[in-house]
């Protein structure tokens, strides 16, 4: 595993960290860890979102007229 070092770390940011990790049970440097981690996967889950949506801008849905999401869905479920 790789170690990070922060140097400069504002005092009250510092003192806010370390409080946090207390309430939680944790030392400070596995609440740093557990921050970082959550702050990478909350990243990468944004970056499917965008892609998500860039996707249906460029492939909108393009329904029969005079039907919805919900009479197609109903009328595949009948099929069966």
């Amino acid at each position: 595993m790789a170690t990070v070092t922060a140097r400069k770390v504002d005092d009250s940011d510092y003192a806010a960290l370390s409080e946090l990790a207390q309430e939680n049970g944790r030392s400070l440097s596995e609440e740093v860890r557990i921050l970082i981690a959550d702050h990478v996967r909350k990243r990468k889950v944004r970056d499917v979102v965008a892609d998500m949506l860039d996707f249906a801008k460029r492939n909108p849905m393009k329904l029969p007229d005079g039907k919805t999401s919900l009479d197609l869905l109903h009328e595949d479920r009948d099929s069966w």
